[in-house]
């Protein structure tokens, strides 16, 4: 193969690879819809998410999960 070929072929592949990933990106899903192969989550987990509180007051930091308090953290450490 001659350099001259190679070099085309190369830049053809190049080309090719740039088309297949901007029709990727023009037609790919926004994520307004769900995956069909994704299980969606209970709504009861929803409702409660896991969060962590910040209490200036009492100096301390509450870590919740599913809307029951796990652990604190304040001066003396973290308490469970």
């Amino acid at each position: 193969m001659t350099s001259t070929a190679s070099s085309t072929l190369t830049f053809l592949l190049f080309g090719a690879g740039c088309v297949a990933l901007a029709l990727l990106f023009m037609y790919a899903p926004e994520g307004e819809f769900q995956s069909k192969y994704a299980r969606a989550a209970p709504a009861a987990q929803a409702a409660q998410p896991t969060r962590i509180d910040v209490d200036n007051d009492a100096h301390a930091i509450r870590f919740y999960i599913d809307g029951k308090q796990v652990a604190l953290l304040d001066a003396s450490g973290f308490k469970q």
